[in-house]
């Protein structure tokens, strides 16, 4: 599934994995397209019509990427991963891969925009660079608290996977 397929996401139920994309009025789940509509009835609640068929459902936030979906009376924990989470676990970006106080690109791509400079001093997660990819921009944060010690990359720069972007010290 890729992003010509409208918007993305991957649900996780216990141990299952589901691929779904909205397209026109169509859900595909697993490739296996059904004509829907959505119409909300109020805040996580929402009337869905499935090849011709209601289905009430209601949403509840549960996490920073988790929902409890309750469908017909039945109530699931699901983790949901948008199309960037989903590149971003493609391309291999996690903790590991950007701990040590070193930001790596990703995947290849182009610098948009750097938002720090040498001798700032960051915060986990703050934003540091832009980086522009597969038509996306991904913002890369701080791993780590600390001072920017050195920056290898300026706007505009074309960079490969794993090339060292930014590096920080922690404080």
């Amino acid at each position: 599934m890729d992003a010509s397929d409208g918007q993305v996401y991957r649900a996780l139920v216990d141990d299952r994995a589901f691929d779904i994309a909205i397209q026109d009025d169509q859900l595909v789940v697993d490739g296996e397209a059904k004509d829907c509509t959505f119409e909300v009835l109020r805040e996580g609640y929402v009337s869905m019509i499935v090849d011709g068929a209601s289905v009430p459902v209601s949403v509840e936030p549960t996490g920073e990427d988790t929902l409890r979906v309750t469908i017909d009376g039945r109530r699931t924990e699901v983790q949901v991963k948008d199309e960037r989470d989903l590149l971003v676990e493609e391309f291999g970006l996690g903790e590991e891969a950007v701990a040590g106080g070193e930001v790596r690109a990703p995947m290849p791509g182009l610098v948009l925009d750097l938002l720090v400079e040498v001798g700032d001093e960051v915060a986990v997660d703050e934003g540091l660079l832009v980086l522009e990819a597969m038509k996306m921009e991904n913002e890369l944060k701080a791993p780590s608290g600390g001072v920017v010690q050195a920056i290898h990359a300026a706007s505009g720069d074309a960079v490969d996977k794993d090339a060292l972007l930014i590096e920080i010290e922690a404080a």
